[in-house]
């Protein structure tokens, strides 16, 4: 388990520090992970995970994976895990929910080739290594200064995944992981030209949600697989700022006809408690899990 916070500093956050933020039109937390908070009784551990398991096994169907072990035992596995994770972050990255379906999903495509595209503390890289420990994983992210654990056997990079060479490795054998707040339109027509079809999506909002997620990238899958819903171009505000997906994106049309099967995850908010994960699976025509 991650260490409490010492009692001084506590005070001083509650007493002092919490209430200047407060009239700053600022929240003050402990740099706490969600899963450090955790149901202790058996009873409601197992209620937990039974309810983990049961989204997981329905969203492996509905993506067309299939995991050759047992979904609940994977996620009594990841239980058991988290806790040793070495990064700590409370605002941005993955919770235990993404992080949890990110190292289902990647038991479940069994890659020996994993990119990743965007990087942030180190989480994911983690996540993934734990789940595929003889993968061979490609971290790509233009700022790398804010890391808080580097796989010691990656290869990492600050230029864009686009830009590298690619040709060294075999596509029917590689997942890219996307979490870089970059066009998903974008990278599902820039993975199809180098012979990739098994992605994964952190950050898919639906249109109608886009509004409360930090600076998403757009379009998302979710709204480029509703491209014929609405003519309308699709708009919203975040923080006074004005956003806008035009309605005749010629990438996003592209993107689409590319896209033989996409599955948004559950979120597991009502599962586990935590907060929402936002894991979208993509397979693209010409290949399979």
């Amino acid at each position: 388990m991650q260490p409490r916070p010492p009692i001084v500093l506590e005070r001083l956050r509650r007493k002092v520090l919490g209430p200047l933020f407060d009239r700053l039109g600022y929240d003050l937390v402990p740099a706490a992970p969600d899963w450090t908070h955790r149901p202790t009784s058996p009873r409601e551990v197992a209620r937990l995970l039974d309810a983990a398991a049961e989204s997981l096994h329905s969203d492996l169907r509905a993506s067309g994976l299939r995991a050759d072990e047992d979904v609940r035992a994977l996620v009594e596995r990841f239980w058991h895990l988290i806790p040793t994770a070495p990064v700590r972050q409370r605002r941005g990255g993955s919770g235990f929910n993404g992080a949890l379906q990110l190292y289902v999903a990647m038991r479940a495509l069994r890659p020996d080739f994993v990119i990743e595209s965007g990087v942030f503390r180190g989480l994911t890289t983690w996540v993934i290594r734990q789940a595929c420990p003889e993968a061979r994983i490609f971290c790509h992210d233009p700022d790398l200064s804010g890391l808080q654990y580097r796989d010691g056997e990656a290869r990492y990079s600050r230029e864009d995944w686009s830009r590298a060479d690619w040709s060294m490795l075999d596509p029917a054998r590689t997942v890219a992981f996307f979490d870089d707040h970059v066009s998903q339109a974008r990278r599902v027509v820039e993975a199809r030209v180098r012979g990739l079809t098994r992605l994964l999506f952190d950050d898919d909002a639906a249109a109608h949600r886009i509004h409360a997620h930090g600076g998403p990238a757009h379009p998302t899958i979710a709204m480029i697989t509703a491209l014929d819903v609405s003519p309308e171009p699709i708009r919203w505000t975040r923080n006074g700022r004005p956003f806008e997906q035009p309605a005749g994106d010629v990438e996003a049309r592209q993107a689409s006809d590319l896209i033989a099967r996409s599955h948004a995850f559950d979120d597991m908010h009502r599962a586990t408690g935590y907060s929402p994960a936002r894991l979208t699976y993509v397979e693209l025509h010409g290949g399979g899990p």
